[in-house]
């Protein structure tokens, strides 16, 4: 399926699963603009049925390389919340950094705010695994 290359999309199963649990978190689970980003995400992406989901689109525990301005490249994991640790590439999709890439096709601009309240921009150079593609549709 092919999608505007500016939209971002979701597949219909990340959508459902983001949009559980943040209607699940604590009132102070997440800092209000984290939140409101990802609403704002939720509500605003386009959302494709998962075996119609591009290759070329960052989804839910995709392993993803990227291209800082600087020419650092960094290589991440998109997973949810309980399995994020940052020491080893596994970024929460409701971290600013999570936030900013589910959605977004290779090619394209990130920006992002740091804990350190830091502007960061790289750009989506690569999916190196997307479960989509392999097939594996977990349950």
């Amino acid at each position: 399926m092919q999608t505007p290359t500016n939209d971002r999309v979701l597949t219909d199963l990340d959508h459902a699963r983001l949009n559980g649990m943040l209607e699940r978190l604590p009132a102070d689970g997440l800092s209000q603009d984290v939140e409101d980003a990802a609403y704002d995400l939720i509500d605003s992406a386009v959302t494709v049925p998962v075996h119609l989901i591009d290759s070329d689109i960052a989804t839910m525990r995709s392993r993803l390389k990227l291209q800082g301005d600087q020419g650092d490249d960094m290589v991440i994991t998109l997973v949810y919340p309980p399995e994020s640790d940052a020491a080893t590439g596994h970024i929460s999709v409701l971290s600013p950094l999570g936030l900013a890439l589910i959605g977004h096709r290779v090619g394209q601009p990130i920006r992002w705010q740091g804990p350190d309240r830091v502007a960061h921009r790289a750009t989506l150079a690569e999916i190196l695994y997307q479960p989509e593609a392999a097939q594996d549709f977990g349950t």
